[in-house]
């Protein structure tokens, strides 16, 4: 049945009404919404971030919303780390930001340690340096010292150490005691530079001793009992052997590394042990979250990798590191509290078309309600 209508007036006003609804039904049409910032840094290769979650080594392109504003943070290791508020342009269009590291001024202390007896084994902040006597540069802060030799008590103590100043310490070791029931083993690799576990735990790395004297390796205060020792190094084949070690004596292992004959798997991975102070930080490889601080990091593919030590209310930390085919390295970071205030907050835009349209419909919606009010 066809509609009937009192008046041209009716009429219009039905028009307008379904020429509105058809407005506001419609979406805006797509467009393109992100914009891109095209990272460079001189040197090249450090670790751009930005708003503190997404990190490429630069150069590195990031695609974000158009018009909106982002926290730029440049990383480097030996360089000042660069932060910046930056500005993603207009729909479709490319930023290029170019960020000059600044060298960062030497912050060391210089640390001159030897033992008595000598050749012990150096634990500083849980990573190993080698035998004494040792020089060795620090940052400025209260370091944890362990020395270890083997039929001697670990000796612990804090060490202070200033920037730009020399320490000298000279520590006496205590022997063990009849009644200490301890054990130890003394660990030597042909070559040197073998990484040594203990039950799977990392115990360091069979190092010379000073001015090029064999220093062996010592895994000290250990219970009587059979251990399982391994021994990697990069393009040797694993050393593994049963340590019984007996209370009073020393279990001495002499492990000539064997070298890695072609074959169908390869020894393509390493690990690398993380440390932090304070510890609790957060770690990311290669921009990977991998867990918090103190961690071993297991199976990491052989080459070059960028560790990265995030935590609450200090700086971030990072540091590129080479990590060999079946071997270990240590990775040690010193936190330094934050003085800088929070980055600003991406602000929120809408493009111009879907500002018009919003208006546009308001304006028409309205227009058809007072016209239905002149009607009646």
């Amino acid at each position: 049945m066809p509609l009937k209508f009192k008046n041209s007036r009716s009429l219009l006003l039905i028009t307008i009404l379904s020429f509105a609804v058809a407005i506001c039904m419609v979406p805006v049409s797509a467009a393109p919404s992100t914009s891109s910032l095209q990272v460079s840094s001189t040197p090249s290769n450090a670790l751009a971030c930005l708003d503190q979650s997404y990190c490429q080594a630069t150069p590195a392109t990031f695609v974000e919303n158009a018009n909106s504003y982002h926290s730029l943070t440049v990383y480097q290791a030996g360089y000042t780390q660069s932060s910046q508020t930056v500005y993603a342009p207009d729909a479709g269009e490319i930023t290029s930001i170019n960020v000059n590291l600044v060298t960062s001024p030497s912050q060391t202390g210089i640390l001159n340690l030897d033992s008595s007896p000598s050749n012990a084994d150096i634990w500083i902040d849980n990573v190993y340096y080698g035998a004494t006597p040792q020089t060795i540069a620090l940052n400025p802060a209260t370091h944890t010292l362990i020395l270890k030799k083997a039929g001697y008590f670990d000796f612990t103590a804090p060490i202070s150490i200033a920037s730009g100043e020399t320490t000298n310490l000279i520590e006496t070791l205590s022997p063990y005691t009849q009644a200490s029931g301890y054990g130890d083993l003394q660990i030597t690799t042909t070559p040197l530079g073998g990484a040594v576990y203990v039950d799977g735990n990392y115990e360091g790395i069979t190092v010379g001793g000073f001015n090029g004297a064999s220093s062996p390796l010592y895994v000290t205060q250990l219970s009587p009992g059979s251990y399982t020792v391994s021994i990697t190094l990069a393009n040797y084949q694993t050393y593994t052997t049963t340590a019984t070690v007996t209370a009073g004596s020393t279990y001495t292992i002499q492990a000539t590394m064997v070298p890695v004959t072609p074959g169908p798997t390869p020894i393509t991975n390493g690990v690398i042990t993380v440390e932090s102070n304070p510890a609790g930080a957060y770690i990311y490889l290669d921009n990977v979250f991998k867990g918090v601080t103190p961690l071993s990091l297991t199976n990491v593919p052989q080459g070059t990798h960028i560790v990265l030590l995030r935590l609450t209310g200090y700086e971030d930390w990072q540091v590129s590191k080479n990590v060999p085919s079946g071997g270990s390295v240590d990775t040690s970071g010193i936190l330094t509290p934050s003085t800088s205030s929070s980055s600003p907050t991406a602000l929120p835009t809408k493009s111009p078309i879907e500002v018009v349209t919003i208006l546009s419909s308001i304006g028409i919606c309205y227009a058809v309600v007072m016209l239905h009010k002149k009607s009646k």
